[in-house]
């Protein structure tokens, strides 16, 4: 028996399979070759917050006595270059297990502390340590995560690790430098396993928070250095949420100070924010007078004498074969 046909036919193709999120395209790193050289950071004030989590550059450029710009070009790269560390940036280093457990390394780079990013079963087992480290008197710190999905709520721990650090090595150097004896920041190597995963990730949430930067431009600064890290789409998928979290909490920091009355000096990363927002709050005469605007509309959709509501078009997921005469 023939399957009567549906009175509402499909008006596109339907497919049955689990709906996925958009993919995230990274341009290749050559890209950067045909941008101005130099990474693009401005101190904020409208980002006033602590080390942790957001843009402030006014700490980094403290504690790393204003060396902490990047303006490098991508590296020729090598096969060989994959066991090595690269700088990523002027205090802060990415790389493989090995390095972290080379002397020579970690003295000729003046590294002060290695972070390992590791998952628990490394850490149970572990493994992803340095003695090396200990042994020279060098910081020694872990983040520990069970799978990829925890790297979110992982973030902010390194990036407050890598900071504390960075503040602790300051405080701890002294104040002048001079020609023979110049301040000598703190220098991070963070690393994992083979410092194409979890680590790589961690440095890109750490250039994302801390100089308010989008997740792909974050990811072509450390592909420029370390061409080997690749992620996949689920990793992508996880960074480009953390940036929406860092933005989204951004945004509510801005509406709270526009709220409170507080002055807000434009920021550079929110474009034209004030054309459409007010950076205060509406006084009570102001309110009266919205209430007693006339919001009736007429047989033409114009509301108060205004221009016609737009109306929306879109493409209705069936037909109906009775408008379409079957």
């Amino acid at each position: 028996m023939e399957t009567p046909e549906s009175s509402y036919p499909a008006a596109q193709s339907w497919s049955y399979r689990v709906p996925s999120p958009p993919r995230l395209n990274v341009p290749p790193t050559g890209f950067l070759r045909q941008s101005p050289a130099g990474m693009p950071v401005a101190p904020s004030k409208t980002h006033d917050f602590g080390s942790t989590g957001f843009s402030n550059t006014d700490f980094l450029s403290t504690v790393t006595y204003s060396d902490y710009i990047t303006g490098r070009e991508p590296q020729e790269w090598t096969y060989d270059h994959r066991w090595e560390a690269q700088r990523i940036l002027p205090f802060l280093y990415l790389g493989p297990v090995n390095v972290a457990r080379s002397r020579g390394f970690l003295k000729d780079n003046g590294i002060t502390m290695v972070l390992a990013v590791r998952d628990t079963k490394s850490a149970h087992a572990r493994l992803l340590g340095s003695k090396v480290a200990v042994e020279m008197g060098i910081a020694y710190a872990t983040v520990d995560t069970a799978g990829n999905q925890e790297l979110i709520a992982a973030f902010p721990r390194g990036i407050e690790i890598i900071n504390a650090h960075l503040s602790a090595v300051y405080h701890q150097s002294p104040r002048i430098s001079t020609d023979t004896t110049p301040a000598s920041p703190g220098g991070v190597l963070v690393f994992c396993e083979s410092g194409n995963g979890r680590s790589a990730a961690m440095v890109v949430a750490y250039i994302m928070a801390m100089f308010s930067m989008d997740v792909v431009k974050a990811i072509l600064i450390v592909q420029s250095q370390r061409f080997a890290v690749a992620f996949d789409d689920d990793m992508k998928l996880l960074l480009q949420t953390y940036d929406s979290i860092l933005s989204a909490k951004r945004m509510v920091l801005l509406t709270d100070r526009q709220d409170s009355g507080a002055q807000i000096d434009p920021d550079p990363m929110f474009p034209g924010i004030y054309g459409w927002r007010k950076p205060f709050k509406r006084t009570l005469n102001e309110a009266e007078e919205d209430d007693d605007d006339d919001m009736d509309c007429d047989d033409d959709g114009k509301i108060s004498g205004g221009p016609p509501l737009e109306k929306r078009n879109g493409a209705a997921p069936f037909f109906d074969n009775a408008d379409h005469g079957r």
